[in-house]
C-alpha cells in the first residue's frame, strides 16, 4: 500500500481545500466578480457551485483516510486532486482576469504538483494484486475507449466543419472565446489518457489499474459539473444542444461514475479486511 500523504502534501491539500472554498465563494455572493460574457457567466456559477459541494468535500474526506492509511482513500484523494487540477486549469485559462486570478494560477499549480507527486508513490504492483480478477480489464478498457472516441467526436464536430468554413464555433458566438479551453484540455489531455488506460488495462499491465481508478473517479466527479452546466445553460436557452448530443454527453459520465464507485469498493475491499 502506498504511504500516507507527505507532510508537504497534506499543508498543500489543505490550502486547496480553503483557497478553494474562497473562490467559490467569491464567484457565488461578490457582485460582479466575473468580467465574462453573461452565457458563460452561467456556466462559471454551475461551476463554482459543484467545487463548493462536492469537489472540496471529496478531497477533505479522501485527505483524512488517506492519512489514515486507507488505499481507498488515497484513491479518492488522487482522484479529486485530478479534479481539482481539471477545474482549476478551465479557471486559470478561461476565466477574464479578476481580483481572485492569480488564485487560480496558484490553485492549479498545487492541485497538478500534488497530483504528480501522489501518483508518483503509488505502488503500482500492489494496485494490480487488489484489483486483479476483481474488475474486468476487457469491460472497462473497452468503456474508456469508448469514452475517449465519443468525447473526441463529440468536440471534433463542434471545432471542425467550422474551420473550412472559416467561421467560429457556435459554442464561441454563444459564449465566447473562453469556451474552446475544456476542448483543448480535453482533446490535449483527456482523450489520450483514456486512450492510453485502455489499453493498458486491455493488457492487464498493473500502471493500467492505476490510471484506469484516476480516470474514471475523474469522470465521477466532473459528472454533477457537466450536468449541472448542461441543465442550466439549456434552460437560460445560453446554448443551442440537441437532445441527442445532451443524452451522449450525460449518459457516459452517469457510467464513468457507476464504475467509478465500483472501482474504489473493490480496491478498499481488503482494507475492511486486514
Amino acid at each position: 500500500m502506498p504511504d500516507a500523504p507527505k507532510p508537504w502534501q497534506i499543508w498543500s491539500s489543505i490550502a486547496i481545500v480553503l483557497l478553494s472554498t474562497v473562490s467559490s465563494l467569491l464567484g457565488i455572493f461578490r457582485p460582479g466578480h466575473y468580467r465574462d460574457p453573461d452565457g458563460f457567466l452561467t456556466a462559471l456559477y454551475a461551476q463554482d457551485l459543484t467545487i463548493l459541494l462536492i469537489g472540496v468535500p471529496v478531497l477533505a474526506i479522501g485527505l483524512w483516510y488517506a492519512g489514515q492509511g486507507s488505499l481507498r482513500g488515497y484513491f479518492l484523494w488522487i482522484g479529486a486532486l485530478s479534479y481539482m487540477t481539471y477545474m482549476w486549469a478551465t479557471f486559470a485559462f478561461a476565466v477574464a482576469w479578476n481580483v481572485f486570478f492569480l488564485g487560480y494560477v496558484v490553485l492549479f499549480g498545487l492541485s497538478l504538483f500534488t497530483l504528480v507527486a501522489g501518483l508518483a508513490w503509488i505502488d503500482e504492483e500492489q494496485i494490480y494484486r487488489e484489483l486483479h480478477g476483481r474488475i474486468s480489464p476487457v469491460v472497462y478498457g473497452v468503456f474508456l475507449w469508448v469514452i475517449a472516441l465519443g468525447l473526441a467526436m463529440l468536440w471534433l464536430i463542434d471545432l471542425v466543419p467550422p474551420m473550412f468554413e472559416e467561421t467560429p464555433p457556435t459554442i464561441v458566438e454563444e459564449l465566447g472565446e473562453q469556451a474552446t479551453v475544456s476542448h483543448a484540455i480535453d482533446l490535449a489531455v483527456v482523450v489520450p489518457a483514456l486512450t492510453i488506460a485502455g489499453y493498458w488495462l486491455w493488457q492487464k499491465r498493473p500502471w493500467g489499474y492505476v490510471f484506469a481508478g484516476i480516470v474514471l473517479l475523474l469522470g465521477a466527479l466532473l459528472a454533477p459539473t457537466i450536468t449541472a452546466m448542461t441543465v442550466v445553460l439549456v434552460l437560460a436557452g445560453d446554448i443551442t444542444v440537441p437532445l441527442t448530443a445532451i443524452v451522449f454527453t450525460l449518459l457516459p459520465v452517469v457510467i464513468a461514475a457507476a464504475l467509478a464507485i465500483r472501482y474504489l469498493l473493490a480496491i478498499g475491499s481488503r482494507d475492511t479486511a486486514s
